[in-house]
Order: C-alpha cells, then sequence, then structure tokens
C-alpha cells in the first residue's frame, strides 16, 4: 500500500534532497537552490510516496501562494517561468513516474524536465529546447566544429571575432567586482525583460557567485578591451560540465557576444570537458552556432484548481511530514 504526504519543514526538506539525489548538475546541489530560496521565501511542499520497504518516489516541490500552484523547487519565477532547467527528482528502480506525477496536487506546473524514458512516463510533452555542446563528438577540436559551419560563415565569423580582440583586448577570471558591471550591462539591454531587474533574481546570483567561488567552481569570464569592459559571462564548472548561466554586453561592441562564444567553445576543447550547457531559450545565435538541440519536456496538472482546495493538501502535509528516520526506512 502505498502513502503520499508532503514535507514542508525546509530542513526536513534538505534532509530528503541530499539523501535520495546524486548531483549530475551544478544545480542540482541543495546549497545552489538554496541561493534562490533564501531570496524567493517559498514554501517547500516536498511530495513523498512510500510504501513498506521505503521511499517509491519523492518530487521536490514549493507552492507560490500568490499564483495558488505548485513548482519545482525552489520556485524562482520570472514572468510566470521557472528558472532552473532539469530537476531532479527520485523514482526507486522498478517505479514509475507516471505514478508518481499522478498523485500531485492539482495546481502542479513542472517545468525543463529531462525525460527518464518514453516507457517510464509517456505523458510528458516537449517545453523548451537546451542546447548543448559535446566537444568530444568533434574532437575537442575547433577545427573540426568549424566543421558544422559553412566555410564562408566560420571564416567570416572568425574574422569578427580576431578584429574584436587583436588589439589591447584581455581576458579576466573571476573579477567577482563585475557582477555589478554585468547586472548594469542588463539592465541596460533588457531594462525590466531583465531577470536581474527582479532583486531576488539578482541577488539568488550574487549568492550563486560566491557559492562557486568557495567551492572552486566559479567561472566568470570578463573581456576587456582597451581598458573597457567589454562583456561578462557567469558560468561554472562541475561534474565535466562547463554551463554558462548569463551575460552582459557593452552596447559599444556590437557582436562582442560573438568573442565571448568562442571563448567558450574553445575554452572547452583545451580542458576537454565532457559538455558545455548554454540553457533553454530560443535565441537565434543558439541555432546559428549549430548547437545541439536537448528537449525538455513539462508536465501540467490535468486542472488548475481553487485556494481552498490547494490549502486541503497543505494541511495534511502537516499532520504526515516525515522525520529523518523515515528516510531510511
Amino acid at each position: 500500500m502505498n502513502e503520499v504526504s508532503f514535507v514542508t519543514d525546509l530542513e526536513q526538506c534538505r534532509l530528503i534532497w541530499n539523501n535520495l539525489i546524486k548531483a549530475k548538475n551544478i544545480s542540482d546541489l541543495w546549497e545552489f537552490r538554496y541561493c534562490f530560496q533564501r531570496h524567493f521565501n517559498t514554501k517547500t511542499s516536498f511530495l513523498v510516496r512510500k510504501d513498506r520497504r521505503g521511499i517509491t518516489g519523492m518530487l521536490p516541490l514549493s507552492y507560490l501562494e500568490e499564483e495558488g500552484i505548485f513548482v519545482f523547487f525552489p520556485g524562482e519565477t520570472w514572468n510566470g517561468k521557472t528558472w532552473m532547467e532539469r530537476t531532479p527528482i527520485f523514482i526507486r528502480d522498478g517505479e514509475r513516474l507516471d505514478d508518481l506525477v499522478r498523485v500531485c496536487p492539482e495546481g502542479t506546473h513542472l517545468r525543463y524536465m529531462e525525460h527518464p524514458s518514453p516507457a517510464l512516463n509517456p505523458s510528458l510533452v516537449v517545453d523548451e529546447i537546451g542546447y548543448v555542446l559535446y566537444p568530444g563528438t568533434f574532437d575537442f577540436d575547433v577545427a573540426h566544429y568549424a566543421k558544422r559551419f559553412s566555410a564562408k560563415k566560420f571564416k567570416n565569423l572568425k574574422k569578427i571575432v580576431q578584429s574584436l580582440t587583436a588589439e589591447q583586448s584581455s581576458f579576466h577570471i573571476n573579477r567577482l567586482e563585475d557582477f555589478d558591471v554585468l547586472v548594469d550591462m542588463s539592465l541596460q539591454r533588457f531594462e525590466e525583460g531583465s531577470y536581474l531587474f527582479d532583486s531576488r533574481f539578482r541577488e539568488s546570483f550574487r549568492d550563486v557567485m560566491d557559492f562557486l567561488k568557495r567551492k572552486g567552481w566559479l567561472h566568470m569570464v570578463s573581456l576587456e578591451i582597451k581598458g573597457q569592459t567589454a562583456a561578462i559571462d557567469l558560468g561554472a564548472i562541475f561534474n565535466d560540465t562547463y554551463t554558462v548561466f548569463l551575460g552582459g554586453t557593452h552596447s559599444e561592441f556590437p557582436g562582442i557576444a560573438k568573442a565571448m562564444n568562442m571563448y567558450h567553445v574553445e575554452f572547452a576543447c583545451i580542458n576537454k570537458f565532457r559538455k558545455i550547457d548554454f540553457l533553454c531559450g530560443d535565441f537565434h545565435w543558439k541555432k546559428l552556432w549549430h548547437l545541439d538541440p536537448e528537449p525538455l519536456y513539462h508536465y501540467v496538472s490535468p486542472k488548475w484548481v481553487t485556494e481552498a482546495a490547494i490549502e486541503r493538501p497543505l494541511r495534511h502535509a502537516a499532520w504526515h511530514s516525515y522525520g529523518v528516520s523515515a528516510l531510511h526506512a
């Protein structure tokens, strides 16, 4: 017999996460996600399903009171969408994701999921496309990567990059003071359309930067040209994957993003990283750079519910929250 319950205590959620989740991506680490939880302060509501042998499945959820919906923890939303991708879930061997999401509260929207397999959950549908590169597929050689382009296009690309970086230019790594410059660049270009317009996102990313720096995983790249900072990208190196999270460019240097992209590809090849993750977002440049598309999936519960209906499972969860011992049942 299966029992379904919520865990709403943040410390117990941390213990559950660290006991059940094996970190594959940098955002799979509790410390990374807590950088956002600290500033968004959503209600953690981990859904746990168990039988007599222990936990069969776990969905790390947060409840957004204003919207009246459940989303993946930590519930960092911008324009109604969560930001983090590939949120890990726990499914015991032999169990099905379908059986787990079927018991989600009505009003659950889970985004950017990796598909475990059509056999385990045929009901997931494509959400957005993630864009990645696997440098090993072109032998960690930019000359081989160039074959993805027409000869003329790659020649023009190299010409633009060289014209920008040939004279009095330099790359700088992990100048933490450049974070505020990155913020200013993003706000000047996108104004209210920037994630960083929301102070919660801005301070969450600042905490992420500090966390990555302490761990030795930060790779924040600043390109300076003739004494002026032209572009900044904030990334991380973890588990043989190089992830580029966000960046900013100076309007006086058109085309400078091409120089940054070329830096990332060359850096990954030199260090023989297994993967570069440029995240979701159907920006035109990602297709022009012939990145590898990887569809991510989402699950939406059958119908939205009223606030009163949502409160019931949350009150129920308070009666049946798991303690630490339940993790080892």
